[in-house]
């Protein structure tokens, strides 16, 4: 199918705009006018519109073809000898598909692309991301644009549009700009339909942290062990099912009803915001702009971590496995003293999980309450679970074990010191895009200026137990007291 330049299109679109502005202007228009104002320009307005999107996608595909073909051509023979270099002629057709990935983005942004087609060129965009950008971050954003089947909710194609948008080198340069001077450009103004209600511009994918995986500031296993989802809009809204019943059945007899209940799920991720101030001096001595990725990715590990263990503000902040456990009596599991700590209440915890969660069970706690487990006694001397001569055992009754350095250390009565379960029932989820706002002169008491400028950084994250029962705690009394959720 031939399709018209999109320039043409493009022209006769204006002149639409400019009829309909004329017939606007009448003073007696006459039944044709109003006629051709609210139905003949329209209908025409549409068809243009589609006519338009098809010809810039065929545009794309055609230099992506071309492109595709251009660097097989350069590629090695099986026998390893290298083809003829025509890099250097071939050279426009490379530029050509770097520009053609990045081509018609006012398109992308308002969503008139064909999914397939976003998704396509976004794993482009992570295949060719910069050397910085570890292995993986890149199998996280891969992962991320890869199509579940029973998701309806197209979260791949709008973290594939997010990636595309916020992904090329013209964005990156433009944001370096930014976060250095102040003043954003038409590339960045551009995203901000895609930005969250709170401002400022995205961060590139490549350093986005709720994108991209980072380095952990503190001891945080809880990404590492819970069930993680990203999502491109306002609420995770899940399913779960305590199973299908079964049952035996006598020749001849009607089947028992097996039905299972539903439970809906939602998580709604919480804003968390962080600012970063530096006298003018340091920030034109150091690279502290291109660092400030790298200081918020690290801020944001620290923050959400002791809000995924322990957190109990679930109105403004991620609720934490551990906070969601206590509140519910049927998972607590009570010490055989008082503020005491004994080889039998570890058992009793492991004997406590459901048959079904046994198996992926593993062990949550503070290294000191690790410490504390290794000095249990066994008549006579013996270490219940290690000597001091060895460091910690990987796992602890046959279950993996994982520290969570924001869980309470201390052996004291009424203290939950050790949690197993299921992790798999802990949902964590990041809404993508960090956005950053500059202000490039900050005032002191006296409202003048002090020779400083900040950044405010926003993204957004959630989490809750869609299962509590998956999970055990043990509380350091005998008879365990609820905790209320706050």
């Amino acid at each position: 199918m031939k399709h018209r330049k999109p320039e043409l299109i493009r022209t006769d679109i204006k002149a639409l705009g400019e009829e309909l502005t004329a017939l606007g202007e009448l003073a007696e228009p006459t039944d044709d006018d109003v006629t051709r104002a609210t139905t003949g320009i329209p209908e025409e307005f549409d068809r243009l519109e589609a006519e338009l999107a098809a010809s810039e996608k065929a545009a794309v595909d055609r230099e992506r073809i071309i492109s595709r073909a251009a660097e097989i051509s350069n590629r090695e023979d099986g026998d390893g000898a290298r083809r003829p270099d025509t890099r250097r002629r071939g050279a426009p057709h490379i530029r050509r598909s770097t520009e053609s990935i990045f081509a018609g983005l006012d398109l992308v942004r308002s969503g008139r692309f064909d999914d397939g087609d976003v998704i396509e060129r976004a794993q482009y965009v992570i295949d060719r991301a910069p050397r910085h950008l570890s292995t993986e971050g890149r199998e996280k954003a891969e992962r991320l644009v890869t199509v579940d089947p029973g998701d309806r909710s197209r979260q791949a194609a709008l973290i594939a549009r997010h990636i595309l948008c916020t992904g090329g080198d013209d964005y990156a340069e433009a944001f370096r700009a930014y976060m250095e001077t102040g003043f954003p450009d038409e590339v960045l103004r551009a995203t901000m339909t895609l930005a969250p209600a709170s401002g400022g511009y995205l961060v590139p994918f490549t350093l986005d942290p709720s994108i991209v995986l980072s380095n952990a500031g503190i001891v945080d296993p809880l990404r590492r062990i819970s069930t993680v989802k990203t999502i491109a809009t306002d609420d995770w809204n899940g399913v779960t099912s305590a199973g299908v019943s079964t049952a035996w059945t006598a020749e001849g007899q009607e089947m028992t009803d097996g039905s299972p209940t539903f439970g809906q799920p939602t998580i709604t991720p919480k804003r968390a915001d962080a600012w970063v101030e530096g006298t003018y001096e340091m920030l034109a001595d150091t690279g502290f702009a291109s660092e400030l990725g790298r200081l918020l990715a690290d801020a944001k590990q620290i923050h959400e971590g002791q809000a995924f263990a322990t957190g109990n503000v679930g109105a403004t902040r991620p609720r934490g496995v551990v906070a969601k456990v206590a509140s519910v009596a049927g998972c607590l599991v009570p010490a055989a003293a008082n503020g005491a700590l004994a080889q039998a209440d570890v058992y009793a915890v492991s004997d406590a999980l459901r048959p079904r969660d046994a198996d992926k069970a593993v062990w949550l706690a503070n290294k000191r309450i690790y410490n504390k487990i290794k000095q249990l006694d066994t008549s006579g001397g013996s270490a219940f679970w290690a000597n001091m001569g060895v460091g910690r055992p990987s796992q602890l009754l046959g279950a993996d074990n994982y520290e969570a350095s924001s869980m309470t250390g201390t052996i004291a009565a009424g203290a939950n010191v050790l949690l197993a379960g299921n992790f798999e029932m802990f949902y964590i989820v990041d809404r993508i895009g960090m956005s950053v706002q500059y202000d490039p002169m900050l005032k002191g008491a006296n409202g003048r200026a002090n020779g400083k400028a900040g950044w405010a950084a926003f993204w957004r994250v959630g989490a809750d137990v869609v299962d509590p029962d998956a999970f055990r705690l043990l509380q350091l009394a005998t008879a365990p007291a609820v905790a209320a959720l706050g």
